[in-house]
């Protein structure tokens, strides 16, 4: 999922602003019959009483503005500009959607000066600081509305529900408009995720909790350069997150006993260290049981099977070397199977494949049932590095026992694959938080964003978000339940959502009643209230229905 920077602006002082319930407030940018302005008959579902296209996305997307709203505190309504376009998209992925700041303001604490985005900016300085009557947008949306057509995710499609009962095969919009109005409100950093370079030379509100836990610099360090950022931000494992709120939070959110392996050289000393790879589509994985001792090059024929004589694709030459070793096989001419194949035959425990200098590294796929030992592939240079140092010492190593998600030092951490994801590098938490998070870079169904968006109230207070305090409300009653807790639970934010739903499509009294009180009765089912709450909310139901006309 992408995030967009669009423009700049400047203010010179953070001030301390009061806040009240944020309001978020729906920019309609799409053309007539498009997107939000579809026409197309579609049947209510799920909660959503839309009978078009058009309707339904546009009663999810306001439903996701109050609940985030519901969340946070803002005493200058947060202006949110959506659309739906054509997106990058295959039959196998795609991107769903595209959101961050319109507007980005400089921004001093006193001892160094950030940028935010213009959504915080204006909560923390207590005004609209770009009152732009031509682009009054503070966050800028758009999602693709090509998905399930042919070529894009074929077969696939939205759910316009609000209850979370996604279909299988189908992609809950809602989730989606939650996580992309998050990179909007602050969820994202800017800095170049390839060269490590800090825009224009400043950091931003979310960049200053950035930290390299192998340099043990934040990446507002100093002595950080660019290029140590660049390498953390494409290191797993390596960038994480050191706000206290979001930490506290992860540590119980996040399950338990959680272990990873890392790929490390012991020797000699001109490769020791952990590197990089990906493993193999076929054969079993890589692990510290059957991946470790000593590698070495595999040599074969020049022949037409290949033309190297260390690209493994005929019969090995050097067998007796690679016996009981790793063989180092280069990539090219032949599948990767068919140079497994070969290794094993030779009797090598296991193959590290050195990629090619224009091969597309992080793919390693084929299918051959027969084999049975790991192979992985990596990067062109580490093969380089591997192959002119051999004999090489080492394989896969078991890290300490962590959270699913979290470094040994208890700070959780961000997405920085090897490979740069230009729109998901260091802008969401990584993919190995489990249960998985809204904030990570790929949909996730059993995400359930209508009540519960773990980590990300806590990464908004970290970044100096005010969190709404107390019990949600509405009709000036306290539902009794809060709008969010401390660990993301937003049963109370789902609540004034749905009784602004509620009211927006029923315009009789009782008909109000009936949706609130069906809507009362599956929480208590789904045990999300408790009977207490659920008394306070009937006295919130009835003070709203005595404003309707009798």
């Amino acid at each position: 999922m992408n995030k967009t920077l669009l423009a700049l602006a400047t203010a010179t002082l953070l001030t301390a602003g009061s806040a009240s319930a944020a309001d978020l407030v729906l920019l309609n940018r799409d053309a007539p019959g498009v997107g939000l302005n579809s026409t197309v008959p579609a049947t209510p579902v799920g909660g959503n009483p839309g009978t078009t296209r058009g309707a339904q996305a546009t009663f999810v997307y306001e439903f996701a503005m109050k609940m985030w709203g519901s969340v946070l505190e803002s005493k200058v309504p947060i202006k949110v500009a959506a659309s739906f376009a054509p997106l990058t998209c295959t039959s196998t992925s795609g991107v769903l959607g595209s959101a961050g700041t319109y507007w980005l303001i400089r921004l001093s604490d006193g001892t160094r000066t950030r940028y935010y985005g213009s959504a915080l900016a204006d909560s923390l300085i207590g005004y609209d600081l770009v009152p732009d009557p031509v682009n009054p947008e503070d966050i800028s949306s758009r999602f693709n509305g090509i998905l399930g057509d042919p070529g894009c995710l074929d077969g696939s499609g939205w759910y316009f529900g609000i209850d979370g009962k996604t279909p299988v095969g189908k992609i809950n919009f809602l989730n989606v408009v939650m996580h992309e109005i998050a990179h909007g409100l602050g969820a994202q950093g800017f800095i170049n995720k390839t060269s490590g370079a800090l825009l224009g030379g400043y950091s931003d509100a979310y960049t200053k909790y950035a930290y390299d836990n192998e340099l043990n610099k934040s990446f507002e360090d100093a002595g950080m350069t660019d290029a140590m950022r660049a390498t953390a931000m494409k290191t797993p494992g390596r960038t994480v997150w050191t706000g206290s709120k979001v930490n506290a939070a992860a540590n119980v959110i996040l399950d338990g006993n959680f272990h990873e392996s890392v790929l490390r050289a012991t020797a000699p000393a001109a490769v020791v260290g952990n590197y990089g790879f990906y493993g193999a589509a076929f054969g079993p994985a890589a692990s510290s049981a059957n991946f470790n001792g000593q590698w070495v090059v595999a040599l074969d024929a020049a022949d037409g099977a290949g033309p190297l004589t260390t690209d493994g694709c005929s019969p090995l030459t050097n067998a007796a070397a690679v016996a009981g070793k790793i063989a180092i096989i280069d990539r090219g001419t032949c599948g990767f199977a068919v140079k497994v194949k070969n290794a094993q035959s030779a009797g090598a425990i296991a193959v590290v494949i050195a990629n090619s200098s224009t091969g597309t590294w992080g793919s390693m796929g084929g299918a051959d049932p027969t084999i049975t030992i790991p192979s992985i592939i990596v990067q062109y240079a580490d093969g380089v590095k591997f192959k002119t140092n051999a004999p090489i010492t080492g394989g896969m190593t078991d890290l300490p026992a962590t959270k699913a998600g979290m470094d040994s030092a208890g700070r959780t951490r961000l997405y920085s694959p090897w490979v740069v994801a230009t729109g998901s590098t260091f802008s969401h938490f990584d993919t190995t938080l489990h249960p998985n998070a809204l904030m990570e870079p790929f949909d996730s169904p059993d995400v359930q964003a209508q009540y519960n968006v773990d980590l990300t109230p806590a990464l908004f207070a970290d970044i100096g978000w005010v969190l709404h305090q107390g019990g949600s409300s509405f009709a000036n009653c306290d539902t009794g339940t809060a709008a969010s807790d401390a660990y993301g639970i937003v049963i109370g934010s789902n609540m004034s959502a749905t009784n602004e739903a509620c009211k927006s499509v029923n315009t009789l009294r009782n008909q109000y009643v009936a949706c609130m009180y069906k809507y009362r009765d599956g929480l208590l089912a789904d045990g999300l209230i408790d009977q207490q709450q659920a008394l306070k909310l009937n006295t919130c139901i009835k003070r709203q229905s005595d404003q309707y006309r009798r």
